[in-house]
This record gives C-alpha cells, structure tokens and sequence, in this order.
C-alpha cells in the first residue's frame, strides 16, 4: 500500500519478503529527514547521512575504528565496570521501592560506555557531577526533540506559520550546546597531542590522526556524538521481550549456564547466545 503525509511517500508493506526487499533496496536507503534532525546536524551523522559517497565514508570510518574487533575488546573490562555498577544500582532501587524504572539506569550505562570509548572520558559521580548532568540533559533534550510529532515534517511550509512546540528555537538552543560540547573535547584532545594509538585509544584521537580523503571537518566531527542513547532503547525493549516471555528467559539461562559455568560473563559469551 503506498500513501502520502504531506510531503512524504509511504509504503507499508504486510508480506516479511516484501518488507525484506524493501529495506535492502538501495532506492529506500534514504531516510526522511526531520525537521529537528537537520536542525541539530543529525543529517551529516551516518544514521541520516543519505546514500552516497559521505555516507561510504562514515560507514568505512566506524567499521575501520570504533567497531573495530580490536578496540571493542579493548573496552571489555571497562564495559564489566559500567554494567556491575548499573546492576548495583538496580539492586538498590529495588530494594528501596520495590520496583525498578529500568530505562534510567541503562542509559547510564550506556552513555557511560559511549563516552569513555569516544572522548576517553569517565565521569565520576561526585567530582564532575556537573559536567555528567550536562551531558545527559543534551542527550535527554535531543532525543526528545527527534522523537517529537512535528506537522512541519509532512507540511514543510508551516514552519513559516505555525511551530506551537518551539522545535526552531529548541533545537537551535541544543545545536549550539553540543558544538561547544564536542570543539571543548577537540580542543582537550589537541592539547595533549601527539598520541600514540593503540587500541585503547578513543575515537576523537583516532579521528584528529586520519588524514587525505578519511580527514573529517569539525562540523563533520559532531557525528561522534550521535546515537547514545541508541543501544540504551534497544536493550530497555529487549528487556520487555524477556518479562512477556518467560520461556525465552529460561532458555538463555540455560545456554548462558552451559557456556560459562561458574565465572565471569565475557562479550564473547554472550555474542554465542541465540537470537531471541
């Protein structure tokens, strides 16, 4: 079935091969563009980034440096620290009210991860306490914005008239909060150059080190702090899956018992785990 929202062609498609020929196809690779995303740069980031050469680019960059198997190993131990803290954490909400509003604390953890393997950076709880909030109340507002009903999405020429949510002023307040986030973490790392990489070094080195066709832009460079919160949403619906099924919860603790016995869970481990 094809429609129209305004400006924007639709085709909802009921038939799982369709659907698979659909999000395969190269003539579906773009994705519409909110408003609020060009506002707040998401459209040079590689979630939004239509199909082409700077698409390539990004996409050759991520898999080349920060999803390297290498550097993601890199990472495990600190990754171990995060999710034995969250669960801590988890534990004393539970206890203190009996239930655990679970998305908060994933995206803790989750942020947590993303920033140490990006900008190298750990907060601490107490001593940057303000920098932490910061980052969350960007990260919170910016998802808020892109998540939001917007008519100006499917009638362009209303945004002219008629914006009764501030997403103009919002996002432009927002956009400008994470240019001075992400030059002030540049600048940090610049001051401390030259860096030797290895492995354990965190994206905004390896970007500043590329060079010809690889080197990025500072405007380009905000992509790094795109999409965390990502891994956050999917692992709070994996987590619902899990609660409305109780035969797949015991089926992974089964396998999970089976491949690590009585030690330490590994992400090796649990990349051997079936797909639910």
């Amino acid at each position: 079935m094809a429609f129209s929202l305004g400006s924007t062609p639709v085709v909802v498609a009921s038939d799982p091969q369709t659907a698979r020929e659909i999000l395969t196809s190269e003539h579906f690779a773009n994705r519409p563009i909110k408003q609020s995303a060009k506002q707040l740069m998401f459209s040079r980031a590689i979630g939004f980034a239509p199909n082409g050469p700077y698409w390539r680019l990004l996409r050759r960059i991520a898999s080349a440096h920060l999803f390297a198997p290498k550097r993601i190993l890199a990472y495990e131990s600190g990754r171990q620290l995060k999710c034995a803290a969250m669960l801590s954490a988890i534990c004393k909400e539970q206890s203190l009210h009996g239930f655990v509003a679970l998305r908060k604390h994933l995206q803790v953890a989750s942020l947590n991860n993303i920033v140490e393997i990006v900008f190298g950076k750990w907060y601490h709880p107490v001593h940057d306490f303000h920098e932490a909030k910061e980052l969350h109340e960007i990260v919170r507002d910016g998802f808020e914005l892109l998540g939001a009903f917007n008519w100006c999405d499917y009638l362009p020429w209303l945004k002219y008239f008629y914006d009764p949510f501030r997403t103009d002023e919002r996002c432009l307040v927002l956009a400008l909060r994470v240019r001075k986030f992400v030059e002030r973490m540049i600048e940090e790392h610049r001051g401390r150059r030259p860096v030797n990489l290895s492995d354990k070094s965190d994206f905004v080195d390896v970007l500043l080190s590329l060079h010809g066709e690889e080197k990025l832009n500072e405007e380009d460079m905000e992509m790094i702090f795109r999409g965390t919160d990502s891994s956050a949403l999917l692992t709070e619906w994996v987590m619902a899956e899990l609660v409305l099924n109780p035969q797949i919860q015991a089926k992974l603790q089964h396998e999970l018992d089976s491949l690590v016995g009585h030690r330490s869970v590994t992400d090796a481990d649990v990349t051997k785990l079936p797909l639910l």
